[in-house]
């Protein structure tokens, strides 16, 4: 245990190997088949949990949706995880805490929607609420030298990610690494994107958050993926494999040239920093070997990310992405007003108003809309004067 964190590794092997099975349904039988596999081919389940440990699995729960929408993990992924965890005597739990205000009452219906408390249930275990958050020192961050992570996590003796494989509007795709940002409780989440609002430095805090956490193994739910403007408003898209991992950041340079992603920054920053190996030996099923064709990326959010100065600022502020509301899909619940980090939404007539001056990208609100009511769309200023002059503004609000 490090700083109230399970930590089981001192560093990442040199060589890191991937585990890929193919995995073609739901069925109960097949997932915890093709986990098994998974696992087994890294070293088996004994590897990663002991007899008297108490270990923490946490899935994807992003909204209360249910598994065919494909924006949370399948619940049997998560079942054939705690009947393998308890193979080795272990005690497993499930826990998450997804974005926007969390209370016992709100994750109450997340577990229920995402078909979670069944699972837990049938299965005997505890599904954690996490909502209290401890202060965690990580001075070896790149960018982050701390995190309010889950005070709960100073109670297990390591964390088992449970990922889904989705595409992420903000940075590109959401794997095993974007899946420790749920052990950030609630809206601690908003605080980090407002006080972050680049998405390369976004990027580098959650690869400093995967490294402080450092999750004993991943697991990624990649039999039905999301493509298009993941990870709430994509399409459903069946892959059926599944993926395993010890090291996050190799699994998902792997999940990127899979689905042919391109340039990942999570992964290009772990790369930099030595934590994705030059040799990445995948094991498994020959027939996942295969690149997944015509899996739909959604478009940068940034077009001009990364240059620096007045003009590189107004033409990303011109060419980026900005959220556009549909009151016909709108029910003014107020989730992504009370998710904004930077307080650019408040309520309307018909649907909520953003102020542009002071929305800074991040798109928690699209993240947490549940009614696919919110558009990522570009819209153009008009003149290379207004290019300049929100270049200016946008160049001191980052400074």
């Amino acid at each position: 245990m490090t700083n109230g964190i399970p930590n089981t590794r001192n560093k990442h092997p040199p060589v890191t190997r991937v585990s890929a099975v193919e995995c073609t349904s739901y069925d109960t039988k097949a997932v915890e088949s093709a986990v098994r596999r998974a696992i087994d081919t890294l070293g088996g389940i004994g590897k990663f949990a002991s007899n008297g440990e108490t270990i923490l699995l946490k899935p994807n729960l992003l909204q209360p949706k249910s598994p065919e929408e494909a924006v949370t993990t399948h619940p049997e992924i998560v079942r054939a995880m705690i009947r393998l965890v308890r193979e080795t005597g272990a005690n497993p739990v499930v826990g998450d805490s997804p974005g926007g205000r969390c209370s016992e009452k709100m994750l109450h219906y997340l577990a229920q929607k995402t078909g979670m408390d069944r699972v837990c249930e049938e299965e005997g275990v505890e599904f954690i609420f996490l909502i209290d958050s401890q202060t965690v020192s990580f001075p070896q961050g790149g960018i982050i030298r701390s995190f309010n992570l889950a005070s709960y996590l100073s109670r297990v003796a390591g964390v088992i990610s449970l990922a889904k494989l989705k595409t992420h509007t903000l940075t590109g795709l959401t794997g095993a690494v974007k899946n420790t940002f749920g052990l950030i409780p609630g809206l601690e989440k908003s605080d980090i994107h407002s006080r972050i609002p680049d998405v390369n430095e976004f990027s580098e805090m959650l690869v400093d958050l995967a490294e402080c956490v450092r999750p004993r193994l991943s697991v990624v739910d990649g039999i039905l993926a999301m493509e298009g403007d993941g990870p709430t408003a994509g399409v459903p898209r069946h892959i059926g494999r599944i993926v395993a991992s010890e090291n996050p950041h190799a699994l998902d340079a792997f999940l990127a040239g899979m689905v042919g992603a391109g340039n990942i920054p999570t992964v290009e920053i772990a790369r930099r920093r030595g934590l994705v190996p030059n040799d990445i030996e995948v094991i498994g099923d020959a027939s996942t070997a295969t690149r997944v064709e015509g899996f739909k990326m959604p478009p940068k959010p940034h077009a001009f990310g990364m240059i620096r100065g007045l003009l590189g600022y107004g033409l990303n502020e011109s060419f980026s992405r900005k959220p556009v509301f549909l009151d016909s899909r709108c029910t003014l619940c107020g989730s992504c007003i009370e998710a904004c980090p930077a307080e650019a939404l408040r309520k309307g007539k018909k649907m909520p108003v953003i102020d542009r001056k002071l929305c800074i990208r991040c798109y928690c609100c699209q993240e947490v809309c549940g009614y696919k009511a919110i558009e990522l769309r570009r819209q153009l200023l008009r003149s290379m004067g207004e290019v300049a002059a929100a270049g200016i503004k946008r160049y001191l609000k980052v400074k």
